[in-house]
């Protein structure tokens, strides 16, 4: 019985001490792979897209925003570096706030046909206004 006894104490000690197995390392496809899934997943957006009622589309990358400026009068300024965003509208406090947490993937113009529909509440962009800024100023 001393002999099952010192043979389970062994191997207690052998289960503390012993080396763990080594751990399965991705290659390099496995690693793209899980981080395009986890970017996909993500809820950040890397670029914000300004849609205009005209159909037109520009995007701007977050990493270049350095200025969101909501102002209560109902206008929203963004700063992009050589570009600035001015938008004019109702409703704007969520989104200032989905563009600061680099959430919002846009922001469309409305058309005037588009306002009627809209709750009193609902988040309205009347005017969209990008400029170039001009360097050296």
């Amino acid at each position: 019985m001393k002999d099952n006894d010192a043979r389970s104490n062994v191997l207690a000690v052998h289960k503390y001490i012993k080396a763990p197995p080594p751990r399965h390392e991705p290659d390099e496809h496995e690693a793209m792979e899980s981080f395009q899934e986890a970017r996909a997943q993500s809820r950040e957006a890397l670029m914000l897209d300004i849609r205009l009622a005209n159909g037109r589309i520009m995007s701007l990358p977050y990493s270049a925003l350095e200025l969101v400026d909501y102002l209560p009068d109902g206008r929203l300024l963004m700063d992009f570096g050589k570009r600035r965003v001015l938008t004019e509208g109702r409703n704007m406090l969520r989104v200032r706030e989905l563009i600061c947490e680099h959430r919002a993937r846009f922001i469309q113009e409305g058309a005037d046909i588009e306002r009627g529909p809209k709750d009193a509440d609902a988040v309205h962009f009347e005017r969209i206004e990008v400029t170039e800024v001009e360097e050296g100023l």
